[in-house]
């Protein structure tokens, strides 16, 4: 079985789906697939979520997985799981709802920020840690210099990863990169996909000249 840390070590780069609503969610995350994105979070905070978390799982191919993002309770656990994620996304540690992601046999990449509340959240067993919201604290030498006491946790950085900064954080050690706003713009208020298309293709392509095959 591919393990989470597997499928971020190979593709590099998570695109999370968040907006005001989630009407155009499947569609969008089928131009994020035919652009080659193949790790999707959606979050649960967008209104309708998680019937389109449902559809999206069921729609793309299985090399695609498709997470629930702003996971915060158990319950939340049990409602992504009973919809089809294939792994969830934490703003926080929080030891229950990461006992019920074991229990229901889904990974996690928990959400953490400083050095205590990252090695909490690995021991906890996330299966990566999300580091949010890192453009506030420092960006990539932030990440680098969390690196160099933990360098067996798995880094995401999230929160204001651009295009331009995806080889630079790869560089500093993160495992991969979760993008929303900067890639996804106004596409889920109905905006422009072949600008979306076109800006998916760029971030797989900063992502791709890390991934390892």
């Amino acid at each position: 079985m591919v393990s989470v840390k597997q499928w971020l070590d190979r593709y590099r780069l998570v695109v999370i789906l968040r907006g005001d609503t989630a009407e155009h969610v499947p569609d969008r995350a089928a131009v994020l697939y035919s652009s080659g994105v193949r790790l999707l979070e959606v979050a649960l905070t967008t209104p309708g979520a998680v019937g389109a978390l449902a559809d999206v799982r069921r729609e793309l191919p299985p090399d695609a997985k498709v997470g629930a993002g702003s996971v915060r309770v158990p319950a939340d656990v049990d409602t992504a799981a009973d919809a089809g994620a294939d792994f969830l996304v934490t703003p926080t540690v929080r030891p229950d709802v990461l006992a019920r992601a074991d229990e229901r046999g889904l990974p996690v990449l928990a959400g953490a920020l400083t050095p205590t509340e990252i090695d909490q959240a690995w021991r906890l067993g996330a299966a990566a840690v999300k580091v949010f919201p890192v453009s506030a604290v420092g960006g990539v030498d932030y990440v680098r210099a969390v690196r160099a006491p933990l360098p067996d946790v798995p880094l995401v950085p999230t929160g204001g990863v651009r295009c331009a900064d995806v080889a630079e954080y790869l560089a500093a050690g993160a495992v991969a990169v979760a993008v929303a706003t900067s890639l996804l713009g106004d596409a889920l208020a109905g905006g422009d996909v072949d600008a979306l298309a076109a800006r998916a293709e760029g971030f797989v392509t900063a992502a791709a000249g890390f991934a390892r095959h």
